[in-house]
């Protein structure tokens, strides 16, 4: 399991998101920010559509570098 924070991953908040792979940790920051920061949410929803890979380019840098948790 690893653990980034919502501000790591883009968004604006120090909430821990934790997840076992790539795939989940975007689920969970999707809901979070979808639930949480509307203003954030917009602003993603526009750089996919301007470009859909741009995010995950960004930041799965950040979650293949982040340590293991037990």
């Amino acid at each position: 399991m690893k653990i980034l924070t919502c501000k790591e991953l883009g968004g604006e908040c120090d909430a821990r998101l934790s997840a076992e792979t790539w795939k989940e940790i975007v689920g969970k920051m999707v809901d979070h920010v979808v639930t949480h920061h509307s203003e954030t949410a917009k602003e993603m929803e526009k750089m996919h559509n301007e470009d859909p890979e741009k995010w995950g380019k960004e930041h799965k840098p950040l979650w293949e570098a982040a340590p293991e948790m037990q």
